[in-house]
């Protein structure tokens, strides 16, 4: 059997190509790299940015705040009030995790005594983070009905209770209202954990 030598089989390299083809063959090589760079880079920027999950640390600033965030505290979040809308903050770069709605939590006080022993381990001196997504068709959740203590969506009047980790109590939704762990430092309310179960509704099997 004959054999190519190695060296004539790989002949046409980028180094012994004519002047336009040696051209042709670097710019492939470069939009390969470029690729593998993009795919690289496209991972690494998936869990950072204004799309990415809350995370441990975060701080919570408003939704609707204007200028520069800042960062929400405790005493802020008043009993039987309407819920207080927020985003997750990243401390150091001081970017509000506001490119996905997924991201919006709904902030409630509950009392010590209407919390169930599920429920405390979530909440920083009685606030609750709840999303502010509806599990049923993905409205807002953004009514505090204060004759039932719950918390309702004006879409199909679904309703959940925050004293009962996001139970449904009324109305379509299929699922509980996701809860987002949270803390005091310093008498700021800071993420202490992920979603309890993912945002949003629940695409069927």
């Amino acid at each position: 059997m004959n054999k190519t030598p190695c060296s004539q089989q790989n002949a046409d390299t980028p180094d012994t190509l004519s002047s336009p083809d040696r051209r042709e063959a670097l710019r492939a090589s470069s939009a390969l790299l470029l690729c593998a760079g993009f795919g690289i880079g496209k991972s690494a920027l998936a869990d950072t940015g204004p799309h990415s999950r809350p995370k441990v640390g975060d701080q919570l600033v408003r939704s609707d705040a204007n200028g520069q965030p800042v960062p929400l505290r405790g005493a802020e979040i008043l009993p039987d009030a309407k819920p207080l809308q927020a985003f997750p903050l990243e401390p150091a770069s001081g970017e509000v995790r506001n490119g996905s709605r997924l991201n919006k939590v709904i902030l409630v006080r509950v009392a010590p005594a209407d919390l169930t022993d599920e429920t405390r381990p979530y909440a920083a001196a009685g606030v609750l983070a709840y999303s502010a997504v509806c599990t049923h068709q993905g409205c807002e959740v953004s009514e505090w009905v204060a004759k039932d203590k719950t918390l309702m969506c004006y879409c199909h009047f679904s309703k959940f209770s925050p004293g009962r980790a996001g139970e449904v109590v009324a109305g379509p939704a299929p699922r509980t209202l996701p809860l987002l762990p949270l803390k005091e430092e310093d008498g700021v309310l800071v993420v202490a954990g992920p979603f309890t179960s993912n945002p949003g509704v629940s695409k069927s099997a």
